[in-house]
């Protein structure tokens, strides 16, 4: 009877080693998805620490400047629009956050993007397409912003400044006591002034009406904490208003 060839076992046990990983790899390649089938990256809640999207409660943390004052101190800022401003339009939206990743979409200037939530440079935005655009080629701002004004010196005024991109609503609160004369004073020019609240929530001032200035001033009948709130209004503006307290 003839030998067995000496190269037959090694081949044998080789054989039985690499059929498992064979129909391992497989099994993998067959599980990924196909590219059709792919979705956008999900995007991850993450705060930056300047501007943070959530739906948690309110907590301090340092955002975008509500003022020029040292005496205002912004609370929370959300932001929930941006709008497109790439100097190469139109602005991609990519399926990632990345320069690299696939372009699904393109926006041209001026275009509203619904965002619900960033990483690192990059927004995650759901409209017009579900996808991520740079921060640094769109125009943004606090959506919701709620800030705390300090207490104003009676030789010293508080300087408000804001902007908003799209829909939103800013609240400042500033802590007043009975007796004390509250003026307000518009510096933007467009006639866009706060509404004052009281602490009972009674509406104290609501913008000047057509022709009026952008001037009011009144004595406070409670003590507490009031409130000066402006509202987009689906347009978008700039405003800018002093405080003074006697």
């Amino acid at each position: 009877m003839s030998e067995e060839p000496t190269y037959k076992w090694p081949l044998i046990f080789l054989f039985i080693l690499l059929t498992p990983l064979a129909a391992w790899t497989g099994w993998r390649w067959a599980s990924q998805p196909d590219a059709s089938e792919r979705t956008v990256q999900q995007p991850v809640t993450q705060d930056t620490g300047d501007i943070f999207i959530t739906s948690a409660e309110p907590r301090n943390v340092a955002a975008l400047p509500a003022s020029t004052n040292q005496l205002v101190t912004l609370e929370r800022c959300v932001v929930k629009m941006v709008q497109a401003t790439d100097p190469n339009p139109p602005l991609s939206i990519r399926d990632q956050p990345s320069p690299t990743a696939t372009v699904i979409a393109e926006v041209n200037n001026a275009q509203f993007l619904d965002v619900v939530n960033q990483q690192g440079d990059w927004f995650a935005v759901t409209s017009p397409a579900q996808g991520w655009v740079p921060k640094g080629l769109t125009s943004y701002s606090c959506n919701t912003k709620l800030a705390k004004i300090q207490t104003i010196p009676k030789d010293q005024s508080a300087g408000i400044l804001g902007r908003f991109i799209g829909t939103g609503t800013h609240v400042y609160k500033l802590s007043l006591e009975k007796g004390q004369e509250l003026t307000i004073t518009g510096r933007s020019g467009n006639g866009q002034m706060p509404t004052l609240m009281s602490p009972s929530q009674a509406v104290l001032f609501s913008g000047p009406e057509n022709g009026e200035s952008d001037l009011w001033s009144g004595k406070l009948g409670e003590t507490g904490e009031y409130q000066l709130v402006l509202d987009s209004n689906f347009q978008g503006y700039g405003y800018a208003f002093n405080l003074d307290v006697e």
